[in-house]
């Protein structure tokens, strides 16, 4: 498989994610595809993550860094796709799973489709405990972007993990934005949809995301309830979204408008 040169590069960020990491690595390198290197980067991880991730560092398909503390997860993927060598960047998240025909298709679709900068398909959405237990019924979450007014008119608009993008957009989107805590998808997704064309591949399943109750990059504070941390999360969650599409509005329309 070649490295020098490789067409797609994907990008795991990790923090504390060793009960899933190894199954999201494999995941990877099992694609049935033959360009592609893999970039991890764990964030400054407190338990065994990194252990784990230096067991792959003589894979010739893997490259590992690591951050000697926790910097976020936005600046982590940025600095992924600084030091990516392919020309599409895919996303796989270090507690996630890449369905096999991922890489291949999508980098497939971009090569015979060169005014495309996004493409995604549909991901498989597993909520799971602690144990690793299913707590829901497994569903197909489709995100059609098209179905969305100007992608601010719902918040789930696109699949982020399991979606391929070309780097160069990225970079003319100005990348992920760092001083976002939770949204830095959104966030990215409204500027890459201003300044290149997205691609849904509606009859695709490509990834599966599993939800669990350490999904989150960093916690709000150990000295909080589970409860109160979640409540505080999803206020802050809402803070952020109503900001980045305040942002989008005054960037694309010129004028200032406030959601509340």
């Amino acid at each position: 498989m070649p490295k020098s040169n490789p067409k797609v590069t994907v990008t795991m960020p990790a923090y504390n994610a060793s009960k899933y990491i190894n199954e999201a690595i494999k995941s990877v390198l099992t694609q049935d595809y033959n360009s592609f290197e893999l970039l991890i980067l764990d964030d400054g991880s407190t338990d065994n993550t990194w252990d784990i991730i230096r067991q792959y560092r003589k894979d010739p398909c893997v490259r590992i860094y690591r951050n000697k503390k926790n910097s976020g997860v936005a600046k982590t993927r940025n600095k992924l796709v600084k030091l990516a060598k392919g020309k599409y960047i895919s996303i796989c998240d270090a507690d996630d799973l890449m369905l096999l025909g991922n890489l291949k298709t999508l980098s497939k679709f971009l090569d015979t489709h060169p005014k495309i900068g996004v493409v995604y398909g549909n991901m498989l959405i597993l909520n799971i405990n602690n144990k690793n237990e299913l707590t829901k019924r497994p569903y197909v979450a489709k995100t059609d972007y098209v179905a969305k007014w100007d992608l601010l008119e719902r918040n789930s608009i696109v699949s982020h993990p399991g979606a391929m993008i070309r780097k160069e957009a990225i970079s003319r989107a100005g990348g992920y934005d760092e001083a976002l805590f939770y949204l830095d998808d959104l966030s990215l997704w409204l500027k890459l949809f201003e300044v290149t064309k997205f691609e849904y591949l509606k009859d695709g399943l490509y990834y599966i995301w599993r939800r669990h109750p350490q999904s989150l990059t960093r916690v709000v504070g150990p000295e909080l309830k589970f409860v109160d941390r979640d409540r505080i999360k999803e206020l802050a969650i809402d803070e952020e979204r109503i900001k980045i599409k305040e942002e989008a509005i005054k960037r694309r329309y010129g004028f200032d408008f406030k959601f509340r």
